[in-house]
């Protein structure tokens, strides 16, 4: 009886907040449209998508056509609140702004932390889904290391393949992350993609203890960089491009993706990535040990 209250508790906990999906890729790999048109073909599905900029440059904003706002880090000073961070684009994406270098994040007072963490609480309880923009792991792991899912971003570019294989490497040994999922971008045809996956499963599995998880492709789209010129999403300018017809079948898909290997279940994003902050500055002020 007591076990069955336990799991009761858990499945409780997990349904008071969305799951994230932060995407990872090398610089260049479209990693940042890839989120903006998933989120708008989520948002166009009714699933309520839920956009987070942990990177800085404000991209995401200017890719959805919408103002910038206030970050994470600028709460240290001006302790605005969320509302000062978020933004809705008008195809019903809701974009909040978590860039903070990880040494400020650690500098949060427990007053403050606890003020932004149970405000973004109330957001994730109202999403559906997160959608994560990370930096490098190199720059900053802690958002890639807190989130549920993981998707890694591979294109044709040369060096996409050894970017993704560092990034495995470095978030299974340093955070002991195991489970990798694998968008493939601008490519010719399924048989290109399929080619980049299985050369990358093929040196994680020699080298690492990890999965790696195929989920499919986008097509290489001109009209992508048009829509960006427009500042509108691809789905909404050229809805009847190759691409788009991609997005939205993915994005129909990207729920079932969740398969979470962190034990976070009740947790918020936004505790995690303040805790694990401090985590991470302890380390680096002991030199990681």
């Amino acid at each position: 009886m007591q076990d069955q209250a336990s799991s009761l508790r858990l499945l409780h906990a997990q349904a008071l907040r969305a799951p994230s999906f932060a995407f990872l890729g090398s610089s260049g790999s479209g990693a940042t449209t890839l989120i903006t048109e998933l989120a708008v073909g989520l948002a166009y599905a009714g699933l309520r998508p839920l956009v987070v900029d942990c990177r800085q440059g404000q991209v995401l904003a200017r890719y959805l056509g919408v103002p910038t706002t206030a970050t994470l880090e600028s709460q240290v000073v001006s302790q605005g609140g969320l509302d000062e961070m978020m933004t809705q684009s008008r195809q019903g994406v809701t974009l909040v702004n978590l860039f903070a270098r990880p040494d400020q994040r650690a500098l949060f007072s427990a007053q403050l932390w606890l003020r932004l963490g149970s405000e973004f609480a109330a957001l994730e309880r109202d999403a559906g889904v997160l959608l994560v923009d990370v930096p490098s792991p190199v720059l900053d792991p802690v958002p890639s290391a807190v989130a549920d899912n993981l998707i890694l971003i591979l294109t044709p570019d040369a060096e996409s393949l050894t970017a993704a294989y560092a990034t495995i490497k470095r978030l299974s040994n340093t955070h002991g992350r195991q489970r990798f999922n694998v968008l493939v971008n601008r490519v010719q045809h399924m048989e290109q993609a399929r080619e980049l996956f299985t050369r990358l499963a093929s040196v994680a599995s020699e080298f690492l203890t990890v999965s790696l998880r195929w989920l499919g492709f986008v097509p290489r789209d001109p009209a992508i960089r048009r829509s960006q010129a427009l500042h509108r999403p691809l789905q909404e300018a050229f809805a009847n491009s190759e691409s788009s017809v991609a997005f939205a079948q993915l994005a129909s898909m990207l729920p079932q993706w969740h398969t979470a290997e962190t034990t976070h279940a009740g947790t918020g994003f936004m505790d995690m990535l303040i805790a694990a902050s401090r985590d991470w500055a302890e380390q680096e002020k002991g030199g990681g040990q």
